[in-house]
């Protein structure tokens, strides 16, 4: 299929964001769409042929009181961002999670006349907190395409375009080689962005003193795709620990258990049937809108997928090395604790869908890709 026009734009602001652009493009092109993708992403969305415009790494960001100071600097590039879709004028536009950036982005777009569709893969966690958001996904965006079965059936029930079929992690994991297990090696897992491994490096490594001294071998991520910067600092803060520098889930496989960061890893570990307890510190009043605004038990996706705390989570206070080395002790003990936690861990796993997510969504795409300006209809227009 040859593309006319300015092809698909996207967007991303994360690591994952990155990971899902780049297995995205490289199934549109499998369906045999050869026209131009360019936008704003990293390594893996260039690796794959799109034609980066801006560095995703500029949006790595956590927390309200990390925004604020750098809300200039993001309006500006919004501000690009929305020139250089009019510039190129793009068949279609993909944005990929990051709702605090692509939202107002989107909602740019369409008050200066954009008319274009929009695909939101990844999308807000509007079943969660701020659920305002949803009038803004209905009025901009043609169609969701959600990682989870359960975000699915609430966009539908809220009137929001919607089209799932699985997590694209079940593909990952299908094809994936695990590690060998290593006995006794816990993963400590300190996130990808600055102010979360800021904020969880010093419990993380109270835990491993503690793994050590009962025989653990405690064994830190520094997670690929960070800026030779944060790397360079994290390499010196833990300088007398063991690091790893390969993709994280080679080293949860090789892991009996882990403890760190609530975000992709949380679902990784899931995967993997592993053990983790789950740590979340914030900002003050990151924290604070949390508490007020977010209407969840949990804040990991396999608790929220079991409906129970299969992972104990540790929040700002509670998010110490002592507490997660006390939940690991409980469950490398064995017993029923252990039985009971890898039986729910095998429920939360089946519910992650079928495989062929990327093929689904760049299916979903192509559609709007292929479809003449004529025939394209908003599915969902206030």
């Amino acid at each position: 299929m040859n593309a006319s026009g300015g092809g698909l734009f996207l967007s991303c602001g994360e690591i994952s964001g990155d990971i899902y652009a780049a297995g995205t493009v490289q199934a549109l092109r499998s369906l045999g769409y050869d026209g131009p993708v360019s936008g704003m992403g990293g390594p893996r969305a260039s690796e794959a042929g799109t034609e980066i415009f801006r560095d995703f790494r500029e949006l790595h960001l956590m927390g309200i009181s990390d925004v604020l100071p750098a809300i200039p600097r993001l309006l500006r590039l919004r501000k690009e961002l929305v020139e250089r879709v009019f510039e190129i004028r793009p068949e279609a536009l993909l944005v990929i999670d990051s709702p605090d950036f692509h939202l107002p982005f989107v909602s740019s777009l369409r008050k200066k006349g954009w008319k274009g569709p929009v695909i939101y893969a990844v999308t807000p966690t509007v079943w969660a907190w701020r659920p305002g958001r949803v009038k803004k996904l209905a009025r901009d965006v043609d169609l969701c395409l959600p990682l989870f079965s359960f975000e699915h059936e609430f966009l539908l029930r809220s009137g929001v375009a919607s089209a799932w079929s699985g997590h694209p992690l079940t593909d990952e994991f299908a094809s994936f080689i695990p590690r060998k297990e290593e006995p006794g090696r816990i993963a400590l897992l300190p996130g990808s962005r600055r102010s979360e491994i800021t904020r969880l490096l010093p419990p993380l490594l109270e835990c491993a003193r503690l793994l050590r001294e009962r025989g653990f071998h405690p064994v830190f991520s520094i997670a690929p795709g960070l800026s030779p910067e944060l790397r360079n600092w994290m390499v010196h803060a833990l300088k007398d620990e063991d690091v790893w520098e390969e993709d994280g889930r080679s080293l949860l496989s090789s892991s009996i258990a882990a403890a760190g960061a609530s975000g992709t890893a949380s679902v990784e570990a899931m995967m993997f049937g592993r053990f983790m307890a789950v740590l979340y510190r914030g900002s003050f009043l990151s924290w604070l809108a949390w508490k007020t605004l977010v209407n969840t038990r949990f804040i990991s996706i396999p608790n929220i997928i079991a409906g129970e705390e299969v992972y104990p989570e540790f929040i700002q206070e509670r998010a110490t090395g002592l507490n997660a080395f006390h939940a690991l002790e409980r469950f490398l003990r064995g017993g029923e604790y252990a039985c009971h936690v890898r039986r729910s861990l095998a429920l939360a796993k089946e519910a992650m869908g079928t495989t062929g997510a990327f093929r689904f969504w760049a299916g979903r795409i192509e559609e709007y890709l292929s479809a003449g300006e004529t025939s394209r209809k908003r599915m969902v227009r206030s």
